[in-house]
């Protein structure tokens, strides 16, 4: 018998289906799985075991842990994690967002300077994350102080530490959003921008109807991504004041789960609920927590999604 020999199609279609065969497996894994227990685990209660036996037992809890969660947000100022998440993403979206689209038109556009500045701005892709938050730091806490005699640095002084640490994450993903912005604009036919220059079009109206219209899916996807994250972005506080020094006016909804997480255990030793100022959460608490957050930013994700592609600029 003769052996079958695969054409080149079959043999392309192979290739595709182990391609996508395992980001699917490690989707599945590590967020199909996890996700389903975490919402399992929102709704459980774990007691200890009585008559001196070692373990817990697990019932069902209703929304006990989700009163839990509103209860700790309502306390004190818990609830000023989620204003400082509010603010942190409103500067990323209203300051950070821009300026990136017209730094990038400016790389774009090949302006004098263009590549120094596209340099500079990049370092923070190039260099640690954690070595550009000690040279920060150093900078706006030390240098600050011997230059200008200040008696308290930008970060160490409790007035200007908030103010000081959201300029440093506009930086951080300034880079990150300039490298797509400006792909994005390279990718444009250069015959349409050329038939603008001859058409008299100056820079600024050609960024306006030409390039940000062209653009536009890109910005969409970063509004998305800045939603998606609204609630996970710790700030970089745990880099800057390690896992549990950050002020309690700081904290980010982001860290808070990041720092329950990190010292939280099936059944509390000390329980939020006995202890508000250092009790921890349990994981299921914190499941319901993540559950809460979830169907918060999911619907509200998809109603962006339909206002921003309803005002497209490339329908009009």
């Amino acid at each position: 018998m003769k052996a079958k020999v695969l054409t080149r199609d079959r043999k392309r279609n192979i290739f595709f289906g182990l391609m996508i065969v395992i980001p699917i497996i490690l989707f599945v894994l590590f967020y199909g799985v996890i996700s389903v227990n975490a919402i399992v685990m929102a709704f459980k209660k774990y007691e200890p075991l009585t008559n001196g036996e070692v373990g817990y037992k697990t019932s069902f809890a209703g929304f006990e842990n989700f009163a839990v969660v509103f209860k700790m947000l309502s306390y004190g100022e818990n609830w000023k994690m989620i204003t400082n998440s509010l603010i942190l993403w409103g500067f990323k979206l209203l300051i950070g967002l821009p300026v990136s689209i017209l730094f990038s038109y400016y790389v774009y556009k090949h302006v004098f300077g263009s590549r120094f500045f596209r340099v500079i701005l990049f370092l923070p892709n190039i260099i640690s994350n954690l070595i550009m938050v000690y040279l920060f730091r150093y900078f706006a806490d030390n240098a600050i102080v011997s230059v200008f005699g200040m008696e308290f640095g930008l970060i160490t002084n409790p007035e200007t530490s908030f103010a000081t640490i959201i300029f440093f994450n506009l930086w951080l993903g300034f880079a990150g959003q300039t490298l797509i912005f400006t792909s994005a604009m390279s990718a444009i036919d250069e015959s349409i921008s050329e038939s603008a220059q001859i058409d008299g079009v100056t820079s600024i109206k050609e960024l306006i109807y030409i390039t940000v219209p062209m653009i536009y899916g890109t910005f969409v996807t970063f509004v998305l991504v800045g939603i998606a994250e609204l609630f996970v972005d710790q700030m970089s506080l745990i880099t800057f004041y390690d896992k549990f020094g950050v002020p309690p006016g700081m904290r980010t909804v982001g860290y808070y789960l990041f720092q329950q997480a990190y010292d939280s255990e099936i059944i509390p030793s000390t329980a939020w609920t006995s202890n508000p100022d250092n009790g921890k959460l349990s994981y299921s608490q914190l499941s319901a927590f993540g559950v809460m957050i979830s169907f918060i930013i999911i619907p509200i994700s998809f109603g962006v999604k339909k206002l921003l592609e309803s005002f497209s600029p490339s329908e009009k």
